[in-house]
């Protein structure tokens, strides 16, 4: 008995699983570092044209080939698959009840959805905005379903974006504003100074095809911050895949202008923990043994 539990409390590793609208990737790292991780990427069929089921079966699937049956999960949301909005409290709103209510209301005004039907979680605060984000519960169900199946346990889900803030809320600022690059479109998060920095709005800016030059980025930036009545910033951050246009050495590259940092893809497998001054993460996640 007492070897049992010991195997059951032994470290075996963990898996982090990547959903977008067209993909799922799951990397399985063991518990003995000597030990490559495995990697496995398969394609999707579009929500519409699939059942819960079927969607949860492809992830299941997946996750087994990648080794992933019985461990831990940290799942990351693409950005096309999440909604951002941000709430202003009522004066009167002290209650987390309060709170709720009024995110409900401005993601119904926003988008015009049942809230309902959207997982919706915040870095909820009752004495200024606030950042919410949400996911369809049919991802949520099919996740909790495809992890059940291997007998495993979702302990964190959240979008890349605020992963990305997790990772990099020392370095933001109304001077250094935050951003994510996904397949089609890039979220950029407006960062406003007072009282400290937070997350003032969230912006989705389609990418054109070919990829268009840093002129273009900076002038789509600049315009974002004349919208919210925002500084613009000096040094915009990037999270995600690196692109040639926007790489030092490109033709326009050395124009005036706002520089472009890139995270550390040293950085991306990893969630920021530590302590800053900053807002804190967004917690869009459950934990505990999935049903």
């Amino acid at each position: 008995m007492l070897e049992r539990w010991l195997r059951r409390l032994a470290p075996r590793g963990h898996c982090r699983l990547s959903l977008s609208r067209e993909a799922v990737t799951v990397q399985c790292t063991g518990a003995s570092r000597k030990a490559p991780a495995r990697f496995v990427e398969r394609p999707l069929p579009a929500a519409a044209d699939a059942s819960a089921e079927s969607l949860a079966a492809l992830i299941a699937a997946a996750l087994d080939e990648a080794g992933g049956s019985g461990l831990p999960v940290h799942v990351t949301f693409a950005d096309a698959l999440v909604r951002y909005f941000i709430v202003t409290p009522a004066d009167n709103g002290v209650r987390m009840q309060d709170l709720r209510a009024a995110a409900a209301v401005r993601f119904q005004t926003l988008y015009g959805d049942d809230p309902a039907a959207w997982q919706v979680v915040a870095d909820w605060q009752a004495a200024e905005p606030f950042l919410a984000c949400a996911v369809s519960r049919l991802w949520s169900d099919v996740l909790q379903q495809a992890v059940a199946a291997g007998r495993g346990c979702i302990v964190s889900a959240m979008p890349e974006f605020v992963a990305a803030w997790n990772r990099s809320r020392r370095e933001l600022g109304a001077d250094t504003w935050l951003a994510t690059r996904g397949e089609r479109a890039l979220t950029l998060g407006l960062i406003a100074a007072a009282p400290r920095p937070r997350v003032a709005a969230v912006r989705t800016l389609a990418l054109p095809e070919p990829m268009p030059s840093i002129t273009w980025l900076r002038e789509q930036v600049a315009r974002a911050a004349l919208l919210d009545d925002l500084p613009v910033p000096s040094t915009l951050l990037l999270h995600g895949p690196r692109c040639d246009a926007w790489q030092p050495g490109a033709s326009d590259f050395a124009d005036p202008g706002m520089t472009l940092r890139w995270c550390d893809p040293a950085d991306r497998a990893r969630s920021g923990s530590g302590r800053g001054d900053t807002s804190p993460a967004v917690p869009l996640a459950w934990s505990g043994p999935t049903r």
